[in-house]
């Protein structure tokens, strides 16, 4: 089957209808199609492939080099669905439409920026998707620690204009696989401030990382954890406490600290070399 137009001519019934502006067009080739790096990656589901098969009522939009611009779904369902798919050509358009049809129809979330630029070959972003599809921690907690940021606005803002960059890549990684073997050992869930928490720990000297995970068990704070709803200060202070119990305040690997007037814990112990941004700004 050859590409044919459709809608050439069109019966104008008795109400006014305005102008055409545009023709649909329809092919059973879709290797004719391309598709961007800033398409989101497809998660077909068989309904969308089902819909494909009943006939998809949408057409897909194109710029003028055949590059996908909406409806990147119903062509992959198209693919499978082994039929064809009519299609309209708006010239001009590139990939901040892309970003804006995806917008409208569904808010990208922060995957979908790191995959956008990862599949545009980011070699940040790329390292990034690869830790997150491990799935050790939330996408969030994975981006903070990976940047060293607490604040989620930057974080999100830095995702989405492309500029992410890794404050640590190899200490980022260590870290995600001592989370691992802590969920794992406390069997205890993902919890953001349980990551935080530790990632704050983590990047303090003399610190046993293993006292931390024996501790938290025997104290019976990884049960805690099961049913609580700690805030951010809150579990920071209870595994510091189950981790300073029978150490001595003159003990190198005790952990110092003080609350704030507004609840938050302020730790007395050095950073380790590669934690302490100062060192990086001289």
């Amino acid at each position: 089957m050859t590409n044919t137009r459709l809608f050439d001519t069109v019966t104008a019934p008795t109400r006014n209808l305005g102008y055409e502006v545009g023709k649909v067009y329809k092919t059973d080739d879709l290797t004719i199609f391309k598709f961007s790096k800033f398409n989101r990656n497809v998660l077909l589901k068989t309904e969308m492939v089902n819909q494909a098969k009943q006939g998809l009522i949408s057409p897909i939009i194109i710029n003028e080099d055949f590059i996908v611009i909406d409806g990147q779904h119903r062509l992959r369902a198209a693919q499978e669905a082994k039929v064809p798919v009519e299609y309209i050509v708006k010239p001009g358009l590139g990939e901040h439409d892309i970003v804006r049809m995806n917008t409208i129809q569904r808010k990208w979330s922060m995957t979908d920026y790191i995959e956008a630029f990862a599949n545009r070959g980011l070699p940040e972003y790329i390292k990034l998707l690869d830790l997150i599809e491990k799935k050790t921690a939330n996408v969030t907690d994975v981006i903070q620690i990976s940047a060293d940021v607490i604040s989620t606005s930057v974080t999100h803002e830095m995702i989405e204009k492309g500029v992410f960059k890794f404050f640590n890549y190899d200490k980022a990684v260590e870290f995600l696989e001592y989370y691992s073997r802590f969920r794992k050992e406390t069997q205890t869930p993902k919890r953001s401030t349980v990551t935080m928490a530790l990632w704050n720990l983590f990047k303090l000297k003399n610190v046993d990382r293993d006292r931390i995970i024996r501790k938290v068990i025997a104290s019976g704070l990884s049960e805690e954890i099961k049913i609580k709803n700690y805030n951010q200060s809150e579990i920071l202070k209870e595994i510091i406490d189950s981790y300073n119990n029978k150490l001595g305040v003159n003990n190198a690997r005790y952990i110092n600290y003080s609350i704030a007037s507004t609840g938050a814990i302020v730790i007395d112990v050095e950073l380790q070399e590669w934690a302490d941004k100062s060192n990086k700004e001289k």
